[in-house]
């Protein structure tokens, strides 16, 4: 069996082969530029060259596992497009909250980030009066 795993990164997309069979089991590593303006590019170089690096052929490739960092970099970072966010009405100071997990609990001039720094701009949170309709429909 011959698995593959992609992970794109915002400078490198990094791929790993295992090529697993009944007398043998093979890993195979390589690392590829990542392509910003169509991460397919990175992702579709990289398998390529991992084949290439381990005498496979693409088409043998029997499960190919897909992961990125972007998206998490790109929320740690706070440079993501401004979104917006629908919930329940009376939830929309939740992600304000954050369930007091506060380091400095009674400090009030502790900067907590998820407060000054929100994922979600408050104005960009739009409450949603739910209903409730019983289990027969």
């Amino acid at each position: 069996m011959i698995r593959v795993g992609v992970d794109v990164g915002g400078t490198f997309t990094d791929i790993i082969m295992e090529n697993k069979g009944p007398s043998k089991n093979e890993v195979t590593v390589t690392k590829v530029p990542s392509t910003p303006h169509d991460q397919a590019e990175g992702v579709v170089n990289g398998v390529l060259q991992v084949c290439d690096q381990a005498g496979v052929k693409p088409s043998d490739i029997e499960l190919l596992y897909h992961g990125t960092t972007v998206a998490t970099n790109m929320v740690i970072e706070r440079n993501g497009a401004e979104v917006g966010m629908l919930t329940t009405r009376g939830f929309r100071d939740i992600l304000h909250m954050a369930r007091h997990k506060r380091p400095h609990n009674f400090s009030l001039q502790f900067d907590v980030p998820w407060q000054s720094k929100p994922l979600v701009k408050r104005r960009n949170r739009l409450q949603i009066t739910e209903r409730l309709k019983p289990p027969t429909g």
